[in-house]
């Protein structure tokens, strides 16, 4: 793949949990045919959360989390208290370390950054354009633009809510707010 993919929203698979508590729209996997199960180098997921419940024990996975939506959410992690009640609140931690989740007062929906530590690491930020503002996605071998909010344009394709922008090639893009304001999700992944 070279240049700029549009993902559309309506073509990221969602998946309902095994344990009833929430569905993951899976927004992308490196490579394509990897599975949460194994395989993948890194994933990038949404997820509604409607129950309290553990966290899936995924060894040698580096995992990066913010709360998108909702009251928050107050995490046991293997004993300590981590609680995310702040819109786009970030919290990191190793797919190995038991995680039980309880929410704080009703569902959320969250952004998960997954990466396998032995292939990738991530770069990740969320950021926010005005109108016409524009971010310049640093060069690395995969890059993934995730549009939370507004809409965005580059040379190559067009993104509104929902849609992810990808990119296979170390060339760096270009992304402009197209509909204010534009809230984003930028990856880069690079190689360990």
């Amino acid at each position: 793949m070279t240049g700029v993919v549009r993902i559309a929203r309506d073509a990221q698979p969602e998946m309902p949990w095994a344990n009833g508590g929430g569905v993951t729209r899976q927004i992308a996997i490196e490579p394509a045919h990897a599975t949460l199960a194994g395989g993948f180098h890194w994933r990038v997921s949404r997820a509604r959360v409607a129950s309290d419940g553990p966290f899936s024990i995924l060894p040698g996975v580096d995992r990066s989390l913010w709360l998108l939506a909702g009251n928050g959410v107050r995490l046991d992690v293997d004993g300590r208290e981590v609680v995310l009640a702040q819109p786009l609140q970030r919290y990191d931690f190793a797919g190995e370390v038991p995680i039980r989740a309880s929410l704080l007062a009703g569902p959320i929906e969250d952004l998960n950054v997954m990466t396998a530590r032995a292939h990738v690491r991530a770069s990740a930020q969320v950021l926010e354009l005005a109108r016409d503002g524009r971010h310049e996605v640093a060069s690395a071998p995969q890059r993934l633009v995730v549009v939370l909010a507004g809409a965005v344009r580059c040379a190559d394709a067009e993104a509104s809510a929902g849609d992810a922008l990808r990119s296979d090639g170390v060339a760096p893009f270009a992304v402009q707010c197209a509909v204010a304001p534009c809230r984003l999700l930028v990856c880069r992944f690079l190689p360990v």
